[in-house]
């Protein structure tokens, strides 16, 4: 095991102290399970392969200079002007 120390700002301080006493929880068992699930949330993210896809070239020519009237109707581009 590591020991980390860190500054922490007096607000964020007030929110974990309440929390753990909610939870009836130290401090040091409230920030842990803290860490482990924005490490585990942070790890996902970096993993979702849905996120980290390329574009593909299908070849296929498109024009989307029709997509917004066609998503918000016609009277959308009135709105704008």
């Amino acid at each position: 095991m590591k020991v980390v120390q860190t500054l922490v700002p007096e607000e964020l301080h007030r929110k974990i102290v309440e929390i753990a006493r909610r939870e009836k929880k130290t401090i040091k068992e409230v920030v842990r399970e803290a860490l482990e699930e924005w490490v585990i949330w942070k790890s996902s993210l970096e993993d979702d392969s849905f996120l980290s896809f390329e574009p593909i070239d299908f070849g296929v020519e498109t024009d989307s200079s029709k997509l917004e009237a066609l998503i918000y109707g016609e009277s959308r581009d009135d709105d704008i002007r």
